[in-house]
């Protein structure tokens, strides 16, 4: 072992580390040495960081490379398992050359380094690299130390049906049930990675009689949740389902805790974007997968995890890709038990929705443009919410301090319309960025850009808000600003706008001169084709709709969805089962709207916990209706919209 080998090299290294300043009686380096490793064996992660990085501080400068890349080796060990795969990984990279010249003298420690290195690659989607490193770390494991790569390489492996993956777990398997002393609780868990590479591999029924033996040895459907039963227990609602035994499997899920929060903290995620289907991602509509992932204290998405999937690797790592980008707020995060947060189960499909920018897309286009001519440009658009809010935040501090107004003024607009910001912060950046723009003496779309961010109007106050801005001069003047408050205007759904003021209103859009072709006014045209058919002028609507350029069965650029005439989201339609099991939860339908208002192709493509809502959210999409749309052959008038359901018991 590494404690053994380096007490020698330690005295060379007190000899000649720089001795601390302030402490009268200094504890030795051999001292600090052995706390480390002594919280490093306890898994005292923290603790033992901090005491390794007073060691690297105390020996900076040393030549003793073996010292040096144990405690890389075993610090960059603790800061994966804290959490930070990639970092850990980096320092793991850095101190194993020296370790592995060494060979069988530090085998456990380079061992445990494979398996880290296994994880950071495992959690940034690269399995090939992790499944090598796991491969490394097998070549130097004996015995029960073999289970853990075992299971490392049956989870990384599990979706590639060549047979492989069931061999390592079947290893495992052998291994552990050999091993005198192993308790049923262990067996049970490497029977469950068993059993999910089993329905994996379509070998559904068989997987669901390992998994029956698994609960057993766990004791049953008892009140007890530690996370190996939850697993077991969640497994067998899948191979339930897969075998279709739909009420059982909702039994088993219940016995996970899993939709019994006390508050709906795990549904108000702010950014939740499904998969696409399509050949970017190999996705097809049909394909279904369950995915399990972690909610940091940030709102970021951790540790994910592809439990089940009908497709092969590509597939499982698409959907686990989507995943990885979906944010919480802080504040909503903290509110999830941390038991939860810790491993949630989601039910996925694919979606076929083609992106269709908002009304305010032209404006932000604009707006983006012209902090382009100003020399800035980041990626903070493009990244994850709650990944990117640390870094607008330093960015916007370190403008401030330098007096950047350009770069002060893009993370300001980005704070200022930020969902994961408190309201206050986004206020301030608000003001802050309308001052900086005027003195920077921006156009009239920027300015407009950046009030209508400001966050200080309740909804049902919006519209006068609007007509505020058309009322400005440098506003109504700007062809870009003025359709985009005229349209905003005429498709607000609350209060509506009066139907003559909307027809008013599109017709000022549809007469600006913005481009025939601009996605605005195509907008305009649809709206308007819409009022007059309602009113059985169909050769006027007809005519509008020509003017747009589109087919009748696209889409436009820039096309409102249809308001709603009824909401078919009832109390009624409650999953009966649901309520006497006590679930809430939530689901995401996909469906189109057809000219006629009416609903088509209800599919659910997200849902929580899985297997219990994703019918009744679906039935009530089925029971809405929309206002009627023209299209000349009564086409589709609006393809893959998505309307996310939240199931709550009273009290």
């Amino acid at each position: 072992m590494i404690d053994a080998i380096l007490h020698g090299l330690m005295a060379v290294a007190q000899a000649t580390a720089p001795a601390p300043a302030a402490p009268a009686k200094p504890a030795t380096l051999q001292a600090q040495f052995d706390a480390a490793n002594a919280a490093y064996e306890a898994r005292q992660c923290s603790d033992a960081i901090k005491l390794y990085d007073a060691i690297e501080a105390r020996t900076a400068g040393s030549k003793n490379a073996l010292l040096v890349g144990a405690v890389k080796v075993r610090k960059g060990i603790c800061v994966t398992r804290s959490g930070d795969a990639q970092g850990g990984a980096a320092l793991i990279r850095q101190g194993l050359p020296a370790l592995t010249k060494n060979g069988a003298e530090f085998t456990a420690d380079l061992r445990d380094a494979h398996l880290a290195l296994g994880t950071a690659a495992f959690d940034a989607f690269d399995y090939d690299a992790a499944a090598a490193s796991y491969r490394d770390a097998l070549a130097l494991a004996t015995g029960i130390d073999r289970v853990a790569p075992l299971l490392a390489l049956t989870r990384t492996l599990a979706f590639d049906r060549d047979g492989k993956a069931l061999a390592y777990a079947q290893e495992a398997r052998d291994l552990a049930t050999k091993t005198p002393g192993i308790g049923k609780d262990v067996l049970a868990l490497i029977q469950t990675r068993y059993a999910r590479v089993l329905l994996n591999e379509g070998k559904k029924a068989e997987a669901y009689t390992v998994l029956k033996d698994s609960l057993r040895k766990q004791g049953g459907l008892d009140q007890r949740v530690s996370s190996s039963e939850v697993a077991t227990r969640a497994d067998l609602a899948l191979a339930a389902l897969l075998n279709g035994d739909r009420q059982q499997a909702q039994t088993y899920m219940a016995y996970t805790g899993a939709g019994r929060m006390k508050d709906d903290a795990f549904s108000t995620a702010i950014e939740m974007k499904p998969a696409s289907c399509g050949a970017a991602t190999g996705l097809k509509p049909d394909d279904f997968a369950v995915v399990e992932f972690s909610v940091s204290d940030t709102g970021t998405v951790e540790a994910v995890n592809p439990i089940y999937t009908t497709g092969g690797r590509d597939v499982a790592l698409a959907f686990a890709r989507a995943v990885s980008d979906w944010s919480w707020s802080p504040t909503e995060a903290v509110k999830i038990p941390a038991f939860f947060r810790r491993a949630t189960r989601i039910e996925l499909r694919c979606s076929t929705a083609v992106e269709r920018p908002s009304i305010g897309e032209p404006l932000n286009e604009a707006f983006a443009d012209w902090m382009r001519a100003q020399g800035t440009t980041n990626d903070w658009w493009e990244q994850n919410r709650a990944r990117a809010l640390p870094l607008v935040r330093a960015d916007a501090t370190r403008a401030r301090a330098a007096n950047d107004r350009s770069a002060l003024l893009a993370a300001d607009a980005w704070l200022a319309q930020s969902a994961l910001a408190p309201e206050a912060e986004r206020r301030a950046a608000a003001v802050e960025a309308i001052a900086l723009a005027t003195t920077m003496r921006a156009p009239a779309p920027v300015m407009t850009y950046l009030m209508l961010a400001q966050n200080d109007t309740p909804y049902d106050a919006f519209p006068r808000k609007l007509i505020a801005l058309l009322n400005r001069p440098e506003i109504n003047r700007d062809p870009l600003s003025a359709a985009t408050i005229r349209m905003m205007l005429a498709t607000h759904a609350y209060p509506p706008t009066p139907k003559e003021d909307v027809e008013r209103l599109l017709a000022a859009v549809v007469a600006s001169p913005l481009p025939e072709n601009h996605p605005l006014k195509v907008a305009a045209l649809l709206r308007q084709a819409d009022l007059l058919a309602q009113r059985g002028e169909v050769a006027q609507a007809k005519a509008s709709f020509d003017r747009t350029g589109l087919t009748s069965d696209q889409c436009a650029l820039i096309a409102p969805t249809p308001m709603i005439q009824r909401n078919g989201a009832t109390s009624s339609l409650y999953p009966t089962e649901a309520v006497q099991m006590g679930f809430q939860g939530w689901a995401q339908v996909e469906f189109d709207i057809a000219a006629d208002g009416r609903t088509m192709t209800q599919r659910t493509i997200a849902a929580y916990p899985p297997f219990v809502f994703g019918d009744a959210a679906q039935k009530m999409v089925g029971a809405t209706r929309y206002r009627s749309s023209f299209r000349p052959e009564g086409n589709t008038a609006c393809s893959a919209n998505i309307q996310r359901f939240r199931f709550q018991l009273p009290g």
